[in-house]
This record gives structure tokens, sequence and C-alpha cells, in this order.
């Protein structure tokens, strides 16, 4: 994950820590790391939403562009 210098990174050490940026709304202004490997279930919703940017430990990156 490359971040701009003025970037803001959350990180997600859980699923439920995940849920929890995305239910917020926090996916919209912040760049999510998360320390465990990308499913296909939470590759969908993801890609539903369109985050700024969601990257997970095996390199699995998903965001709005």
């Amino acid at each position: 994950m490359y971040l701009e210098p003025h970037s803001r990174l959350l990180i997600a050490d859980t699923t439920e820590v995940l849920d929890a940026f995305l239910d917020n709304g926090l996916h919209k202004e912040y760049e999510i790391y998360c320390q465990f490997p990308h499913s296909c279930q939470l590759q969908n919703r993801l890609k539903k939403i369109s985050p700024l940017s969601v990257e997970f430990n095996d390199g699995v990156i998903i965001s709005e562009q």
C-alpha cells in the first residue's frame, strides 16, 4: 500500500473492527489496512460500497478507483 503524505490510515486487526469502520462510514474518509486475509464475502461487500481503499495482508486491495 502506498500512502500519500496527507493520507490517513486505520488498521483493522479483526473482521469485527473492519465491520465497525464500515458501519460508521470511516471507509469514505480513511484508507484501511486489514491484518487478516480477504474473504469472498468481505470482498463482495466492499465492492458494493466503494471504499477509499482497503488492503488485506494477503495483498488484495479494494478501492474506489
